[in-house]
């Protein structure tokens, strides 16, 4: 079963359904499963150096209402097995170079690993994404090859892919991540819980082999 997600790494419940999804997976042993990730920016207007991720989410929702969001995030986080720290992060990254690089791990088949560790890096441990020296490291943690990953980010490779991608994403209808399509027939968005994640495998297994 092919699924592709649109997701952006700077966002909380892209990886909340990333972790739920996987979680129905592995209740149907059975199926075989194909994950690809697809580019999305929330943030394209994001400076190469970064913002001041705090104060901009504060600026945006006021400090209550961004506490509030911070605490529901914490909890849905550990329902999730997410330990999320978003008060390490500094701050927030445009995410073009990530998308880039999630594009050359999917040519090397470790495009899901790499998502992962780019989600935990963000989000737990409070790692700036927009810098190539971070994205290296974690790359090259996951066992990429770090020179050709180098080598690879100092180029503009794959760059206008990507934007043509999240173009396309926006003007099919896009408007917020993650979004998920199963086998290209059903898609879900937001960061669903795993009853609904399994529920809609079941519904594409039947589709796809008239199972029971």
């Amino acid at each position: 079963m092919k699924i592709d997600i649109i997701s952006d790494v700077v966002c909380p419940w892209c990886y909340v359904g990333k972790k739920n999804l996987e979680a129905a997976m592995a209740q149907r042993p059975d199926i075989s499963f194909e994950i690809q990730w697809f580019p999305y920016q929330l943030h394209p207007e994001a400076p190469v150096a970064g913002y001041n991720y705090h104060q901009t989410i504060e600026r945006k929702y006021g400090k209550a209402q961004a506490s509030a969001m911070f605490e529901n995030l914490a909890r849905t986080g550990q329902a999730a097995n997410i330990d999320f720290h978003l008060d390490k992060i500094e701050r927030g990254a445009n995410t073009l170079q990530a998308h880039r690089l999630l594009d050359l791990a999917w040519h090397q088949g470790v495009q899901n690993e790499l998502a992962e560790a780019l989600f935990k890096a963000y989000f737990c441990e409070g790692e700036f994404v927009g810098d190539t020296a971070v994205l290296t490291k974690v790359a090259s943690d996951i066992g990429m090859d770090e020179e050709e990953v180098c080598r690879y980010l100092a180029s503009d490779e794959g760059t206008a892919l990507i934007e043509d991608q999240i173009e396309f994403a926006r003007q099919n209808g896009v408007a917020a991540v993650p979004s998920f399509s199963f086998d290209g027939k059903f898609a879900l968005s937001g960061g669903q819980a795993v009853d609904v994640f399994l529920s809609m495998i079941d519904r594409v297994n039947v589709a796809i082999n008239g199972a029971t």
